[in-house]
């Protein structure tokens, strides 16, 4: 045991073979940082340790069903139902985040939170549109109130929900006094997630061995940095995402693999994870052009192709890394290969 690299013994930490606290004496005596409150979950994907185990799993899937049947309650009550299943939320929080620590449970009762408060306020202030004054009175609100639930609870997951409040701020005051077109919109779309990514990055710089929390911060923002910036580059060259013909398609295809190919190099699988969506539908277009093809064997062949797609990826993850890392330039956004 005493062998064993501080990677194994993260490894055997996350299967519960071995106490955290022989853990951290074991990774004093090879010479690496013991575990602690600043410890990363998930910084380095390949030992996340987000999910304890089933409990947590159960836990969330009750939080979620109470989220779901609060969010139906309030909106009988108006806004200050919302308000009020915000509360509860946080309260919750309280528990689950600062008491046991169980990350997926409080990712959930934080996601509830930051609806309920965005409505709340904006159904009290306003008519519910992002172009009302009301609403950006929200998102100001709601972006506060994100901060303090970060500095609460202190969960890197927060990082990314204080990002989205951030955005939904931006666009709404830009909707507020501004008449912007499909394209502006992109541009602005891609302004937002290249901010993000950039943010991501520097963190991932501060830790570039990815064992503190400064690593599970970029995460977060590099799942919610993705998205962000592909819808961006469609409506800038396409027009509306929805209104899909060969050339959108190619072109979602085209920016999805270069996304994914900058993130086999950072080695950032969230990245891909927040991109999938984008790569269905483009591949699920050409799938249903296929002359006969009824829609549900269109929707299956989706499917098996980005299933096989991402299995293929994700088995020869460290290898593809590997031979990508050989020709691009040495530099410290790229970590180097496992």
């Amino acid at each position: 045991m005493t062998d064993m690299t501080p990677a194994q013994i993260r490894s055997a930490l996350s299967a519960g073979i071995i106490t955290q606290e022989q853990a951290n004496a074991m990774l004093l005596k090879a010479g690496a940082t013991a575990l602690g409150e600043e410890s990363a979950v998930i910084g380095n994907e390949d030992e996340m340790r987000f999910v304890r185990g089933f409990s947590d799993i159960f836990i969330a899937m009750g939080m979620a069903l109470l989220v779901i049947g609060l969010s139906i309650f309030a909106g009988f009550m108006g806004g200050i139902g919302f308000l009020v299943a915000a509360a509860i939320m946080f309260a919750l929080a309280e528990y689950f985040g600062r008491v046991k620590r169980q990350h997926l449970p409080t990712l959930v009762t934080a996601i509830g939170f930051l609806i309920f408060v965005n409505i709340g306020i904006a159904m009290m202030m306003g008519d519910g549109r992002i172009t009302t004054s009301g609403n950006i009175l929200a998102a100001i609100i709601g972006l506060a109130a994100m901060v303090v639930f970060y500095i609460r609870i202190k969960l890197p997951f927060c990082m990314a929900l204080i990002a989205i409040s951030v955005v939904y701020l931006f666009f709404s005051i830009v909707g507020t006094f501004l008449d912007p077109s499909l394209f502006i919109w992109g541009l602005l779309f891609l302004i937002s997630g290249a901010a993000i990514l950039f943010v991501a990055l520097k963190y991932d710089l501060r830790d570039p061995e990815r064992v503190t929390r400064w690593a599970d911060n970029a995460f977060w923002l590099h799942l919610v940095s993705a998205p962000l910036i592909i819808h961006g580059l469609v409506l800038m060259l396409a027009g509306r995402a929805l209104n899909i013909n060969n050339t959108t398609a190619l072109l979602v295809l085209a920016i999805v693999t270069i996304v994914s190919v900058f993130g086999l190099a950072i080695n950032r699988r969230a990245l891909l994870v927040s991109s999938l969506g984008y790569a269905g539908l483009a591949i699920g277009y050409f799938v249903s052009q296929t002359e006969g093809m009824s829609i549900g064997m269109a929707v299956a062949l989706t499917l098996i192709i980005l299933g096989a797609a991402v299995v293929f990826l994700g088995a020869g993850w460290h290898p593809a890394r590997r031979g990508l890392l050989k020709v691009l330039p040495n530099m410290k956004i790229f970590p180097p290969a496992a």
